[in-house]
């Protein structure tokens, strides 16, 4: 059995272990919803982007690989997969699942796959299995904004452009809830509309207070699409003009928000894994007390026994 001076250091170390899980706990949550609210804060000019970008491409009357490279649809021959993971560990679950659906889809794709890496572990990962990734970007930081992500837009659209690939998805993991997120690939490139309102539809959450019951931003765009029909557009530039302006836009903001969401989900995951790490020092300090409470009443019971057998020696 271990000596109450053993114990005792164990307790306190569990207990130091315990404060700084909780403290971790609290900013991951704090981390979280701001990262939620920066995702939602750009959600208004995404969706008017997207009527926009509808109603433009109804009323051009012109094929998608006229209007724009980024719009045009070819045989496939190799894809780009951008996966998104943190830089830090200690967030439970959150970059294996990441990694095990990238490697699915990398191992489901009959044509080659390359990888682009956001996140060290996402770098690490493809590098110690010898698929190094063709570029990879790291320290976002909890925030990022959009003028940070331009190496890695440019990176993806001039990939596509120049037809090194021929199709580009992106793997990161979507924030639903506070206790739940989902890993997700969706595809970038070539544009869809319906990609994008899948995207945009997804920057809100289940439940809580930025749920789709408490905006008023509507996703429903069918109104807008319906009243469309009916009217005929006069483009002042071209459309070709007008899509080499939007399209670039709506791709970044793409790629800006998985990023966002990946980050809220890894403060989520993170903020769940110190919970239980906080709780289960709670449950092993009770342990380790019950164990010092037992040893210091054997001590006592062996102290008492060696006076009682010393008097008797005496009286003897």
């Amino acid at each position: 059995m271990a000596t109450l001076r053993t114990i005792r250091l164990r307790i306190r170390g569990t207990r130091n272990i315990k404060q700084i899980t909780r403290a971790m706990e609290a900013v991951s949550a704090v981390k979280m919803r701001k990262s939620q609210g920066v995702a939602l804060a750009a959600r208004p000019y995404a969706s008017a982007a997207l009527r926009l970008l509808k109603a433009v491409h109804q009323g051009s009357g012109s094929e998608n690989a006229a209007l724009s490279p980024l719009l045009d649809k070819r045989e496939v021959t190799n894809t780009l997969l951008v996966v998104v993971t943190s830089d830090k560990g200690l967030a439970g679950p959150f970059n294996a699942n990441v990694l095990k659906k990238a490697e699915a889809f990398s191992n489901s794709a009959k044509p080659s796959v390359q990888v682009m890496a956001v996140g060290k572990k996402a770098a690490e990962y493809f590098s110690r299995r010898g698929r190094k990734p063709i570029a990879s970007w790291t320290g976002f930081g909890d925030f990022v904004n959009v003028e940070e992500i331009g190496p890695l837009f440019e990176a993806v659209s001039d990939a596509f452009a120049s037809k090194r690939v021929d199709e580009v998805h992106i793997a990161y993991t979507n924030f639903l809830s506070a206790m739940k997120q989902e890993v997700v690939v969706r595809k970038l490139l070539p544009f869809s509309e319906e990609g994008l309102e899948e995207m945009v539809g997804g920057i809100v959450p289940e439940r809580g207070r930025f749920a789709m019951k408490d905006t008023n931003i509507p996703m429903d765009t069918n109104e807008t699409n319906n009243t469309n029909k009916s009217r005929e557009y006069l483009f002042e530039p071209s459309p070709r003009e007008i899509f080499d302006a939007i399209l670039p836009a709506l791709l970044k903001v793409q790629i800006y928000h998985a990023v966002l969401e990946a980050n809220a989900s890894e403060h989520s995951s993170r903020m769940i894994a110190m919970k239980n790490a906080t709780d289960n020092a709670g449950e092993l300090i009770k342990s380790y007390t019950v164990s010092l409470n037992k040893a210091r009443q054997a001590a006592i019971n062996k102290e008492l026994a060696e006076i009682t057998g010393g008097s008797e020696a005496l009286a003897a």
